[in-house]
């Protein structure tokens, strides 16, 4: 049978596309294999570090038992909370603007915030000698070397040097779980202090560590000078952008800690030690997607094209909620011995702890793409506003609920309020998609 002239036709276009079928594959297979490697080489990093922070919880809970393991979870704490207001203006917004401003005009408002904080918090500790906490000088000098370390780590992200971030990122975990594990062989490991002096050390090297990978930027903005009135409106930027972003991860965070002081205050330090394993092993199932975010992020905002970021964060996203939906499922399903071995004698409950804290948990991975999502574009409320939201949540339920039920109050308070946070965040995120959709679709009716 003779074959139709469309057939031929469509034969020979076919014939000659195929070279430049072949030089766009060749083109996109290795950015697309780079992004591959990069997400995997996030997520080992972070399921690395989980296995180090983990080593560290039964370890500690193991040898120190449940109520230093409180004391532990509370600077732990403390180290995070200090964090977050002295990255107030150097915040992961150094990933958004580092593509745009040069690396010295960025790092020196960052520097001078961080030992500005510092000077008012150590002139604060000598005026006011009550209100410092145990381990206070111990856990102001970890948090300093933990800022600046994960500074430099931004610099790297907003740079697209996603492994070399990485390597930054598991230096502080894997050392302190080494020293833990030789103290504890030496018969050494006695108290909370020794753990805080192996937090010190692992975090000065991790600093150390990063200013090295980024020698060639700091000799160049040592010798670089920069201008007041340039470093005044780049210090604006960054607070504007860094104040909002920063609020939003502080008030995040104080939805996810806010409950350690509410059951702290109702029901004792060893209740804070249970329901901090439960957490720590649930955010332990975010690695995934957080990897899937953090490399999202990166491309993101070294992107020009307008159409690419909602695609991949759609895509992200479904493969985020179904990776996450199988580890929860996991540990679901982990008997009650299980913990129990692991962790040793007090921690029984942890098992149902994870039960009641997983729904709330697949929304919040959800949403870490979404979150992301608007921060490559440059959007910091959105996300700040639904943590607004959520923490009223926590602080309006975590007091009625704690008093009443314990750590189950607190497990219901957080699934309540990630539920509503991720769900805010998921509404604008198709609001906004929508209406992106909508102004192209106007802009190309124009066109015509």
């Amino acid at each position: 049978m003779q074959e139709a002239p469309y057939y031929e036709a469509a034969k020979v276009h076919l014939f000659f596309h195929i070279p430049k079928l072949y030089k766009q594959f060749y083109y996109f297979c290795p950015k697309i294999t780079a992004v591959i490697k990069q997400i995997l080489h996030t997520f080992v990093t972070k399921i690395l570090g989980s296995a180090f922070g983990f080593a560290t919880i039964i370890i500690v809970s193991q040898i120190l038992g449940a109520t230093q393991k409180g004391e532990q979870a509370m600077i732990v704490l403390n180290v995070y909370v200090l964090m977050l207001v002295f990255n107030l203006i150097g915040n992961s917004t150094l990933i958004y603007l580092t593509p745009r401003h040069r690396f010295s005009l960025l790092l020196l408002p960052s520097l001078l915030w961080i030992s500005g904080l510092t000077l008012l918090s150590l002139l604060f500790a000598v005026l006011f000698p009550a209100f410092v906490p145990q381990y206070g000088y111990e856990t102001l000098l970890i948090a300093v070397l933990a800022s600046v370390s994960e500074i430099n780590q931004f610099f790297l992200l907003g740079k697209e040097k996603i492994i070399e971030a990485n390597k930054v990122k598991i230096v502080s975990p894997l050392l302190t779980t080494i020293l833990l594990v030789v103290l504890w062989l030496c018969n050494a490991l006695h108290t909370t202090h020794d753990f805080v002096l192996c937090l010190c050390f692992s975090y000065l090297v991790s600093t150390i560590y990063s200013i090295f990978l980024l020698k060639n930027d700091y000799l160049i903005a040592i010798k670089t000078s920069v201008k007041r009135k340039e470093l005044l409106q780049i210090s604006y930027l960054m607070l504007a952008k860094g104040a909002t972003k920063q609020l939003g991860t502080i008030m995040q965070a104080l939805n996810y800690r806010l409950l350690f002081y509410i059951l702290l205050f109702y029901c004792g330090k060893s209740v804070v030690g249970v329901y901090s394993n439960a957490v720590s092993l649930t955010e332990a199932v975010l690695l995934f997607g957080t990897s899937l975010a953090l490399v999202q992020y990166s491309k993101l905002s070294n992107s020009q094209d307008k159409a690419m970021p909602k695609q991949l964060t759609i895509k992200m996203t479904k493969i985020n909620a179904l990776f996450t939906l199988f580890a929860l499922l996991v540990l679901c399903f982990m008997p009650s011995e299980a913990y129990l071995w692991l962790l040793g004698a007090g921690f029984e409950d942890v098992g149902y702890i994870i039960r009641l804290l997983a729904a709330g948990i697949l929304l919040l991975s959800c949403a870490s793409n979404v979150t992301q999502y608007f921060a490559s574009q440059g959007n910091f409320s959105i996300s700040a506003v639904a943590s607004l939201i959520g923490l009223l949540t926590t602080l309006l339920m975590g007091l009625w609920l704690v008093p009443i039920y314990g750590v189950k109050g607190a497990a219901l308070t957080s699934v309540c309020s990630f539920t509503i946070t991720s769900l805010i965040e998921l509404t604008c995120f198709l609001r906004w998609i929508k209406k992106e959709d909508r102004n192209s679709y106007r802009s190309q009716q124009k066109a015509r």
